[in-house]
């Protein structure tokens, strides 16, 4: 099986979960998937409506969050699976709430935003075509983003309102290597005065708003508390995590985002025949049952003064139970063109006792993760600690599975069964890839130098494209475009080169959501001497566009210059296109010395490649001529 994140934790990450149903092992039914009700019992009618955005609309300092919420209103017997979908074209993890007769759920989602950005989220029922209303909303970033570490503390304020702050650092943010491995999010949380009670949630990427939970803070106490949440990652994936602060004086904490990428394929889990180390034991039995005295017992008597005193005896273990509270999405049926996140909370109890430390682990399907221990103070009323666990689910995983937890002694063991289902995905759009352009570099390389890409897109829906650009194997950073239907628009990247010699490389568009659209192209570059004897205005480049696309129209291409000349210098200068001059232009060199133009775009009907020159027209006159290829290709 593969599972391409694991988590585990006392922090628990995943929160106001439904409670899915319980689903046997088995395929199915028609039935089933459109409603979650069984083959005789009839169908499910739902309907979304109440879908918004608060606040829809926000000029902030950033980070900041926004909170979408629905009302589901449903009619007969059986379970309703439902997810946000997002306008970027990511979705959040499914989950689910069980009718008998009649019921309305408001479910909600909230996403956190450390730049300026605006979308919608909308609410699609698994098993009906189609999104609810969309809740549309726009954050606009005042200034840059506040980040409230340790580094940089909130001011004491012992006098006046609380006021607390939030920071998530991840480490490692990028990690490229061996499988499986470590993520940690450390999330700082800071009060302006003692004593204080701070509530706050986690926010993921995927799984939208976690549990809420407590922080205290003692009075005279530092002002300063951590949070850790550990993340262990067997294959190939990414996101980011955030905190929420629930008071209305918190600063929410910005995205703490994280990629991993596997160079080999990640083992499937532990060995199926467990080794007796405590780390990979799925037993119930401790392979070193504890003992009930201290490791090192006092003799009662001793060889040197003796004593009438007995020694004190360690109060008995009490036994833990186990109980799984929540697993989401819980039965999935939907697109696995990217691995599923699942979560999954539960809770270790003990009854009243001498403080304890209890190990647990979880398992999926009888393989077993790394124990894990909490520990429980004394207490004369039963005592509970609420654990959680993440993973993920890939095309591969289809069918019934089993999740349990378990603990050593345990005198109860909680178990969930979800069944895993890949389908198609009706909330991704077709996106359509008309051309890429790269570039042609021709010039001096005694500096950098730009390089440019550029592609045309159109969609058949409404759609937030996340994509990027990835140069010589060196991803770019990921961009956002919001795609309207009918309407072909660019997407585009520039970076910057410090080659001094000639040469080529690949640059590849990734488009990160929808029908993730992959192509890849050569650009070069070829570098000249610097002109001994440069004259007033010294033409130093010029970039022409390769074009690479369905040709179902004439190509469109451009063409760009450098010159270099003294600061005020005025410069006449004009484009042939394939023998035709187009119109004069004249600029003055600001501060620097170095004014780049950019010629209009034009069509070449032919559909074949051309040549296009610059030509300055005033002081000496230098111009240069380039080809631009035209490549006709599906």
């Amino acid at each position: 099986m593969k599972r391409t994140a694991l988590l585990l934790g006392v922090v628990m990450l995943s929160g106001l979960l439904a409670t899915p149903a319980t689903a046997a092992p088995g395929p199915v039914t028609a039935a089933q998937r459109a409603g979650g009700a069984s083959a005789a019992a009839p169908l499910v009618t739902t309907a979304v409506a109440k879908v918004k955005a608060v606040p829809a609309r926000q000029s902030i300092a950033c980070p900041t969050t926004v909170a979408f919420s629905a009302v589901v209103a449903a009619k007969g017997r059986g379970t309703v699976r439902y997810r946000w979908v997002r306008g970027d074209g990511s979705k959040g993890a499914v989950k689910s709430f069980r009718v008998a007769g009649r019921r309305s759920v408001v479910v909600k989602d909230r996403q956190t935003f450390d730049r300026t950005a605006s979308g919608w989220q909308a609410v699609e029922i698994l098993g009906r075509r189609g999104l609810s209303g969309k809740a549309r909303f726009s954050v606009t970033c005042a200034g840059p983003v506040k980040v409230y570490d340790v580094a940089t503390p909130l001011p004491a304020e012992p006098d006046r309102p609380l006021v607390a702050a939030a920071d998530v650092d991840v480490r490692p943010a990028s990690y490229t290597g061996a499988c499986p491995t470590n993520v940690v999010f450390t999330a700082t949380v800071q009060v302006s005065r003692t004593p204080a009670s701070v509530s706050y949630q986690w926010i993921d990427s995927a799984t939208g708003e976690g549990r809420p939970q407590t922080l205290t803070f003692a009075a005279g106490g530092p002002r300063v508390r951590q949070v850790v949440l550990p993340l262990s990652v067997g294959s190939s994936t990414g996101g980011w995590k955030a905190v929420h602060l629930l008071g209305p004086n918190g600063h929410d904490s910005a995205r703490a985002a994280y990629r991993v990428t596997c160079r080999r394929t990640p083992p499937t889990g532990p060995s199926p025949t467990p080794s007796t180390t405590p780390t990979s034991t799925p037993s119930t039995t401790p392979t070193s049952t504890p003992s009930t005295t201290p490791t090192s017992t006092p003799s009662t008597t001793p060889t040197s003064t003796p004593t009438t005193t007995t020694t004190p005896t360690q109060p008995p273990a009490q036994r833990p139970a186990t109980q799984i509270t929540a697993v989401t999405p819980g039965d999935y049926e939907g697109s696995c063109a990217e691995p599923v996140a699942y979560q999954a909370a539960g809770r270790v109890t003990l009854p009243a006792g001498a403080a304890q430390q209890v190990t647990y682990w979880w398992t999926l399907d009888g393989t077993a993760w790394q124990r894990q221990s909490v520990d429980f103070p004394a207490s004369a009323q039963p005592r509970s600690q609420e654990v959680s666990a993440g993973w993920s689910l890939g095309s591969t995983d289809t069918g019934a599975h089993t999740l349990a937890l378990l603990a050593e002694g345990a005198t109860a063991t909680g178990t969930r069964a979800f069944t895993f289902t890949c389908g198609a995905d009706p909330g991704a759009a077709d996106l359509k890839l008309k051309y890429v352009l790269t570039s042609q570099y021709k010039g001096v390389c005694d500096g950098s130098f730009p390089l440019h890409a550029r592609a045309l897109l159109s969609t058949d829906r409404e759609a937030e494209v996340r994509y990027r650009f990835v140069v010589d194997g060196k991803p770019g950073d990921t961009r956002t475009e919001l795609l309207k239907p009918g309407v072909q628009q660019t997407i585009s990247d520039v970076w910057y080169s410090r080659a001094t010699a000639s040469g080529s490389g690949v640059v590849r568009l990734e488009v990160l959501n929808h029908n993730r659209i992959v192509k890849e192209n050569p650009y070069t570059w070829t570098c000249v001497p610097k002109n001994p004897a440069p004259g007033t205005v010294d033409l130093v480049s010029i970039t022409t566009t390769p074009y690479f696309g369905d040709c179902v129209e004439a190509p469109y291409v451009t063409a760009h210059g450098a010159f270099r000349a003294a600061p005020g210098t005025a410069i006449t200068w004009r484009w042939v296109i394939d023998g035709r001059p187009d119109s004069e232009h004249t600029a003055t060199v600001e501060a620097g010395g170095l004014l780049q133009v950019q010629s209009a775009y034009w069509h070449r009907t032919t559909k074949t490649g051309g040549t296009v020159r610059l030509e300055v027209l005033n002081h000496n006159k230098p111009s240069a001529e380039e080809p631009y290829p035209v490549t006709c290709k599906n």
